[in-house]
């Protein structure tokens, strides 16, 4: 069985992790991988381009609009009697005319402040699609290792389980234990397998998590390059499980940080603004329009008498409006109402942004003390473990001792593991509320 066990850890090593590398990849190599590979980054980056274009576009509205009209034709008219001594008149006429128009009122500026906004809105949304999937790809990769060392103590626990059977079977061969000392054992050992089968499968979903936020098959290096396990005895010495990042000096920072640059927060900004503008807009729809046009106009033929004719016209327009069905009262109302929403939204959003800020970093200082206390568990289970499987050997413990202090170490070591991923997971939590998750921040690309 023993064998049989380490057989199936080796295979489950060689086809998950092994790589051409000597050296583990990082979370940097994770995080670059992610951002070259996910589609939502692509489509957020063409979105962002798509929005300047229309930012570019709302500029040249402060451009006079130029038309130019060519007309050339053939007329043949008859008629009788004809007093010009014809029977016919045959003309061609052509013209050509050139109309220059300039509008004149606040409405361009407002659309330009309006698409300089939605770039900007752009910007922040390409930003908060980015912050995203680095941060589902760093939970990708932490909870990969997590589970490849939770996977590691359910390995040893059966191993450890398997050896304590055979002894207990041994020792039963000679009556110096009972029959219930052997189904303890077994017991024990059924459900160390089904632990590790349990396991197995949530390290399959780790790596399909994985793949599918990096595009790749993780290229994770169990070994030192001096082929010692980077997991030893327990997981007190499992340096790879992540050191922290870089968080804010202090949680007033962390809320400072929050409120200025989480991007959902600054859209919303951007959003109000644009509500504003669309206020000022409607209510312009009770002002006059004016616009400027200037034209110039060459007939050629256009009569028997007339061969070329020029004009000249400037004209100076005001549209005011009288009447259309009190829909402008209702634009405006409508306006107003849609920035209230939007200002109550940012309100709200605020709130659960301190919120968050305020429940992560009480989670980092709770789970540092905790992980400081499971790390003495696990010693402390481990000495434990061996004194009690030494006064077993002379008679004052039992098996189920033995299970026992087994068992309470491996649920120890797992307990620690689990805690320094809620520690890695809250810290990012932080980070991603504060709107610190970026290639620059966390990679210095």
């Amino acid at each position: 069985m023993t064998k049989k066990l380490s057989t199936y850890a080796i295979f489950i090593f060689f086809t998950l992790f092994l790589s051409s590398k000597i050296q583990s990849e990082t979370l940097n190599d994770v995080l670059i991988d992610a951002y070259n590979f996910y589609p939502d980054i692509s489509k957020s980056i063409y979105e962002l381009e798509t929005k300047q274009i229309d930012l570019k576009k709302t500029k040249t509205d402060f451009l006079p609009s130029i038309d130019l009209t060519l007309t050339q034709g053939r007329s043949v008219t008859k008629s009788l009697p004809d007093t010009s001594n014809y029977n016919y008149n045959a003309l061609n006429p052509s013209s050509v005319d050139l109309t220059v128009t300039q509008p004149i009122g606040s409405t361009r500026f407002l659309n330009l402040k309006e698409a300089d906004n939605n770039f900007e809105i752009g910007k922040f949304q390409n930003k908060s699609t980015i912050q995203d999937i680095l941060y589902r790809a760093t939970i990708a990769y932490y909870n990969l290792l997590k589970t490849r060392f939770l996977l590691d103590v359910a390995f040893k626990n059966e191993s450890n389980l398997e050896q304590k059977l055979d002894a207990t079977e041994k020792r039963f061969d000679f009556r110096d234990v009972t029959k219930t000392d052997v189904f303890q054992a077994r017991a024990r050992l059924a459900s160390a397998k089904s632990k590790r089968i349990e396991e197995e499968n949530n390290l399959e979903i780790a790596v399909s998590e994985f793949k599918s936020v990096v595009g790749r098959n993780p290229n994770l290096n169990w070994f030192t390059s001096k082929n010692d396990k980077i997991t030893s005895s327990n997981p007190i010495d499992w340096a790879k499980f992540g050191e922290l990042p870089k968080l804010p000096n202090s949680i007033e920072d962390s809320k400072k940080l929050a409120l200025k640059n989480n991007p959902d927060i600054v859209t919303l900004n951007y959003k109000l603004r644009n509500s504003e503008i669309n206020i000022k807009k409607d209510q312009l729809e009770f002002i006059p329009e004016f616009s400027i046009s200037a034209n110039y106009g060459k007939d050629l033929e256009s009569t028997r008498a007339i061969n070329r004719k020029d004009s000249y016209e400037i004209t100076a327009e005001m549209s005011v409006p009288l009447f259309n069905k009190g829909h402008n009262f209702y634009n405006i109302e409508k306006s107003k109402n849609s920035s209230l929403a939007t200002l109550e939204q940012l309100e709200s959003l605020k709130i659960n942004t301190i919120h968050k800020v305020n429940s992560s970093w009480k989670k980092i200082l709770s789970l540092k003390s905790s992980i400081e206390s499971l790390k003495v568990s696990v010693k402390s289970n481990e000495v434990a473990l061996e004194g009690v499987t030494q006064e077993a050997g002379v008679g004052t413990r039992t098996t189920l001792n033995i299970l026992d202090a087994e068992k309470e170490l491996t649920q120890a070591e797992a307990d620690l593991i689990n805690a320094r991923f809620q520690l890695l997971t809250a810290s990012y939590d932080l980070l991603k509320t504060c709107g610190l998750i970026n290639l620059e921040y966390l990679v210095g690309k």
